[in-house]
């Protein structure tokens, strides 16, 4: 690749991350918030608006790419612990400083989820946003720790289990692809990866194909050149089939996802499918890299982090509002949701600086030991 094919390529990357963590947003504000109120908030338009299980996938997908994409061409990578904890600490300086928000809404009494959540029978997932007596203690714990872990009650911010796959499955790639002190064959490691998490976790696995298409790149199997017409008209054709198809096989519950894991082989290789496809169809790259897009790359872990404060306070706060006028009906429930949408998106600029300083700070972290390593992918 030349220079400026790699820069497209990440700067479409960064745009499909934007757009995937909106999905994501109007998922729980549309489809969670208000879909055990009313079946219209889960038919297909909000499924197709927000089609939580495939933009995760993404999220994924782009994860074990990215993180791996330079480590793989490297055969002296910076020391693996200092990778780790660079990785450690560019998820949990964001987590710390959201969980803090969360805590002291909570000590203030502005985390009125338990009063709203009957309103909108919503007990099972609204009833349990912010829902425990807070504690600074246990905040700092989940942020620093059990973020990390299987363990998600009394979670300070509701939507972080994806962190668990962000943070070990980049310890786990970090360690396949160390370089000379890692693994000389690594397509072993990565595959068997891949299968044991299909069969523990599907949506897991897209963090190993993430990392197995880099090294197939690395080694010339894959994006050897640009994209020729007829593959690019392909690629449109898979990235459009994929964002309809993830519309449709969003429809089954969540509940219904999460009891049969087996059934979360489609959304997770339909993910794979979108982030791939977009980086080789050139009418998706350009909209992708459009300034839209890019603004979306740059808030999307300020936007996954504050839209979680957005549903612990502004979002209950403006059903109970709502209901102290009248009965709500299904406008002023798709108002709600429009405007808590909306308010996740304008504050999640607020986040920038905390997400500048983790980046700047983390590429400036060295390993106190030994030689002085290079910055890591």
């Amino acid at each position: 690749m030349t220079g400026a094919e790699a820069s497209t390529r990440v700067s479409a990357m960064d745009g499909l991350r934007g757009w995937a963590a909106l999905s994501v947003v109007i998922f729980h504000f549309t489809w969670e918030m208000f879909g055990h109120w009313s079946p219209a908030f889960r038919s297909y338009i909000p499924a197709a608006l927000g089609s939580a299980q495939v933009a995760v996938a993404i999220f994924f997908t782009l994860s074990g790419y990215v993180l791996t994409i330079r480590r793989w061409r490297r055969a002296d990578n910076p020391p693996y612990l200092l990778a780790a904890l660079r990785r450690y600490l560019r998820l949990t300086i964001p987590i710390l400083t959201i969980s803090f928000c969360i805590y002291l809404l909570m000590v203030l009494g502005l985390t009125p989820t338990r009063a709203a959540a009957p309103l909108v029978d919503n007990d099972f997932w609204l009833g349990h946003i912010a829902y425990f007596d807070p504690s600074f203690l246990g905040m700092l714990v989940y942020a620093l720790a059990r973020a990390y872990w299987v363990d998600l009650a009394y979670a300070y911010h509701p939507f972080l289990w994806t962190m668990i796959v962000e943070l070990w499955g980049s310890l786990i790639v970090f360690a396949i692809s160390q370089g000379e002190r890692g693994l000389r064959e690594p397509y072993t490691a990565v595959l068997l990866c891949i299968a044991f998490f299909f069969s523990l976790f599907p949506l897991a696995a897209c963090f190993f194909l993430g990392a197995l298409v880099a090294l197939l790149q690395r080694d010339g199997v894959l994006f050897r050149d640009p994209p020729t017409p007829l593959e690019s008209k392909i690629a449109t054709a898979i990235f459009i089939a994929g964002v309809f198809g993830a519309a449709w096989m969003h429809l089954p519950s969540e509940e219904f996802y999460f009891s049969n894991f087996k059934y979360l082989t489609v959304p997770a290789l339909t993910g794979v499918a979108i982030v791939f496809a977009a980086i080789r169809s050139v009418p998706v790259s350009r909209l992708l890299t459009a300034p839209a897009s890019q603004v979306m790359g740059r808030l999307s872990f300020p936007l996954y982090l504050m839209h979680g404060l957005i549903a612990a306070s502004f979002a209950p706060a403006l059903i109970l509002w709502t209901a102290s006028l009248g009965p709500l009906d299904q406008i002023d429930a798709w108002l709600i949701a429009l405007a808590s949408i909306l308010a996740s998106v304008a504050a999640a600029p607020l986040l920038l600086p905390v997400e500048q300083f983790t980046l700047g700070f983390v590429r400036r972290l060295q390993w106190p030991f030994g030689r002085r390593p290079a910055t890591s992918g």
